[in-house]
């Protein structure tokens, strides 16, 4: 029986389709199945394109008690995982040592704390010093904790206007340079001041009766020595500021100086001119006597 030319085609369009389903199904067997790591490598590339935490390392040795700042540390990338114990930068950056960290070590979080004692933060080798202070001595009150300043001491003379006055005259020196700030009254350095959205206080604080310093043992006596004897000052330094210079004494005016007293810059004074006098000669007078009556004729001057 002889199929028509319809049932030719059709049969022939079965069989090709027939043939491709065969070749996918082939393939599809003999694919080889993904391994696991191939599975997850979108997640893997996901975790490498997003940010990797940043890690803080101390550049230098930091040693307990130091208020840790921008430049005591760099910023080191590193694995969660791999570093749990590690701090970031808002852990960091202006919390005080509890322990020594080394150089080019992470730092840990369990490393710092907000300690708002000052005994911590008094850096080793050195002691803190309060001073009275006014606006005048504190630079207007615009001294804060963390800052550098010089120190001045004025010794009053008997020229002073008031107050206790000593010997001689007035005289102003620097004591200390680069001396570093650690309290403000009771506001410590390394915590936190109560600010509103300028970066202002939000609340004014009422101005600080005392300053306190960080001061080497042979500092300390020098400025108690200073300070039961003149009047100190405090001048401000800019942050980047570590130069010393060497400054003379001042010495109040010789106008100002005490009744008896001369400038040890002034010549000495000379002598008054006194006019000269002139020579006196012996005289040999000549007297005449007539009786009781006694008339000199010749006085014998021979001044001329």
């Amino acid at each position: 029986m002889r199929l028509g030319m319809r049932a030719r085609v059709t049969v022939f369009v079965g069989l090709m389709v027939a043939a491709c389903f065969l070749v996918l199904g082939i393939r599809e067997l003999t694919r080889t199945p993904p391994s696991p790591a191939q599975a997850a490598s979108p997640s893997r590339q996901a975790a490498a394109t997003a940010p990797s935490p940043v890690f803080l390392s101390a550049v230098r040795p930091i040693r307990t008690g130091e208020t840790i700042t921008a430049d005591m540390v760099r910023n080191r990338p590193g694995d969660p995982q791999r570093y749990p114990y590690a701090a970031t930068a808002p852990e960091v950056i202006g919390k005080v040592a509890t322990r020594d960290i080394a150089a080019n070590m992470l730092v840990a979080r369990d490393a710092v704390g907000a300690e708002t004692k000052l005994a911590i933060r008094v850096p080793i080798g050195m002691r803190a010093v309060s001073i009275d202070t006014t606006a005048e001595i504190a630079v207007a009150g615009l001294v804060r904790p963390g800052d550098r300043v010089d120190v001045q001491v004025i010794y009053p003379g008997a020229d002073a206007i008031s107050g206790a006055r000593g010997m001689g005259r007035s005289r102003a020196e620097t004591l200390l340079q680069m001396v570093q700030v650690l309290a403000v009254g009771e506001l410590v350095v390394g915590t936190n001041q109560k600010t509103g959205p300028d970066g202002q206080q939000s609340t004014p604080q009422p101005p600080a009766r005392t300053v306190t310093l960080a001061l080497t043992p042979e500092q300390v006596s020098t400025l108690s020595l200073a300070k039961s004897t003149g009047g100190l000052y405090l001048s401000l330094r800019n942050p980047i500021d570590d130069q010393k210079v060497a400054v003379a004494a001042m010495t109040s005016r010789p106008s100002l100086a005490a009744p008896g007293e001369r400038d040890a810059t002034a010549p000495p004074p000379r002598a008054a001119a006194q006019p000269k006098r002139a020579a006196r000669q012996p005289s040999h007078a000549i007297e005449l006597l007539v009786g009781d009556r006694r008339e000199v004729i010749y006085s014998g001057s021979t001044a001329r």
